[in-house]
């Protein structure tokens, strides 16, 4: 399935069938993949605007950027319910021999590591996303701020639920050394991501406060 050519009510649809895929991985990259949007958004809102002339080429970047993550984030929903489908798929092999179960065991581990490779890219993705739009709120068009500040949300909730899709495959997976790389990457990412939140929150403490200060 090709998730950027489905509607979303079709895509809202799949995910409330009841069946197991698409799940929240995928719908936590098309959040993130919303949240892009969004900065090309505020970004198109920005360009040719003579008040903005010092950030004109920064938007642009921003704007190229945001299609660009949500290309890719699209891209990761895909990639989700394939790994989903592997690993089902792995559970299904045969197991009458010792042959046959060391095959399936494999592939089941295989099987778990792209389902952990999928949400951690959606991860990496949401974070760049947060990232631009912290930018675009930062020095963007001050009209579409709230506009900035809910792709930043997107794209965080991107970034939160991707992580749990990778955590819950952590406990499967018997490759220790692998899975501690894991670990390491999601420390590092999440370590980045408070930053950008940090960063975020100066910039927009009390986002009503702010705005009844302009009246």
């Amino acid at each position: 399935m090709a998730t950027k050519h489905e509607t979303l009510d079709n895509f809202c649809s799949q995910l409330a069938a009841g069946t197991p895929a698409p799940g929240g991985g995928a719908a936590a990259a098309v959040a993130g993949a919303m949240g892009a949007a969004l900065v090309s958004m505020v970004a198109g809102l920005t360009l040719g605007r003579e008040k903005y002339a010092g950030v004109q080429a920064e938007m642009a970047e921003l704007q190229v950027t945001g299609r660009s993550e949500v290309e890719a984030l699209f891209t990761c929903a895909d990639e989700d319910q394939t790994a989903f489908n592997a690993v089902m798929a792995a559970f299904a092999l045969p197991k009458g021999t010792d042959e046959e179960k060391a095959q399936r065991q494999q592939a089941v581990q295989a099987g778990y590591r792209q389902a952990t490779e999928a949400p951690l890219k959606t991860m990496a993705h949401g974070l760049l996303v947060m990232r631009v739009a912290l930018a675009a709120a930062n020095r963007g068009n001050t009209n579409a701020l709230s506009d900035a500040y809910v792709a930043y949300l997107t794209a965080a909730a991107s970034f939160e639920g991707a992580l749990w899709n990778v955590a819950i495959n952590l406990g499967s997976l018997k490759d220790e050394g692998y899975r501690q790389r894991v670990v390491e990457t999601v420390a590092r990412l999440r370590a980045e991501r408070d930053e950008v939140a940090a960063a975020m929150q100066a910039l927009t403490p009390d986002p009503v406060a702010r705005f009844l200060a302009r009246t």
